[in-house]
């Protein structure tokens, strides 16, 4: 007769035979194949989201190959790869990072701007890597279209924050087009902060040009800091001062209108002390009361 095996000797055989079928913790390399040669297929993980709250995308489990998913993201219906590029983010996001390089500088250069950054904001990418990636689009963007960009950033929930370098790249190129994005902005600090930006430089850059767009614009308090600024500069009082007086007199408000003209009239009166009187005399829009008030100020 023979020996029954004990229970504890078939369980211990069963754990070993068990711990053999334990698959490692570590994905096995992700190679490139040969040339010629067929490539060895990835198993990429099972279904993914695209988004929270959208349809999920199709299960993932079928093999696919790196070079193979590479192709698809540089042909004509990437869209359709990207649920897998995402699925091999996941686990293996260096792997995944020079995939999404190749696509966002295509679309890049395809000018399909607003695709690449929605692709990029989906990325299961770290915060860092996916902000270097997005700075580089938007200055790629900024060079090509700054409008589109500046636009996309006004419009696109969550992405204010981004206009301002968007309309300092823009105001490098084109500063009229730039200043008037900014007026049609609506009222609030963002609007402020980018007009007076956009008017500063504009005028810094082409003073004629920026100052006849501000007297076909009438008097509007939002521009008074920058009318109030650019005229008691030295520059502008030294080289054109009616000029500068036609300016100060468009101030829209009177709490700072008064102080642009003392600011202007300490300027002429450093600039020429014997000529300040009669300038000051054909300042347009200066009541005879207010003109006194100046020279008694300035002696």
């Amino acid at each position: 007769m023979g020996t029954r095996p004990r229970p504890w000797l078939l369980l211990a055989a069963a754990g070993g035979l068990a711990a053999l079928a334990l698959p490692g913790t570590e994905p096995p390399p992700v190679a490139t194949a040969p040339a010629g040669s067929t490539p060895r297929p990835l198993r990429l993980p099972g279904p993914s989201l695209i988004a929270a709250g959208s349809t999920p995308a199709a299960t993932l489990d079928a093999p696919v190959s790196v070079d193979d998913l590479a192709r698809r993201l540089l042909g004509p219906d990437a869209e359709s790869a990207l649920p897998q590029l995402e699925a091999l983010a996941r686990p293996w996001p260096d792997r995944a990072l020079p995939l999404y390089e190749q696509l966002l500088d295509r679309w890049a250069t395809q000018r399909r701007f607003p695709q690449a950054l929605l692709a990029l904001a989906r990325a299961p990418l770290d915060d860092d890597t996916r902000n270097r990636l997005q700075q580089r689009l938007l200055a790629r963007w900024a060079e090509t279209a700054p409008d589109q960009a500046a636009r996309w950033a006004l419009n696109t929930p969550g992405q204010a924050d981004l206009l301002a370098p968007l309309q300092d790249r823009w105001l490098q190129q084109d500063a009229r087009s730039a200043t008037v994005f900014a007026s049609t902005l609506p009222p609030g600090e963002q609007r402020q902060a980018l007009l007076d930006e956009s008017l500063s430089r504009w005028l810094a850059q082409d003073g004629p040009a920026a100052r006849d767009w501000l007297r076909s614009q009438g008097p509007q308090p939002e521009l008074d800091e920058a009318i109030a600024r650019h005229a008691s500069a030295d520059e502008l009082a030294r080289n054109a001062p009616f000029e500068a007086m036609d300016l100060v007199a468009r101030i829209a408000t009177p709490e700072r209108r008064w102080p642009a003209w003392q600011a202007l009239a300490q300027t002429l009166h450093d600039i020429a002390p014997d000529r300040a009187a009669s300038l000051l005399s054909a300042a347009p829009g200066l009541a005879p009361a207010d003109r006194q008030r100046l020279l008694d100020e300035l002696r």
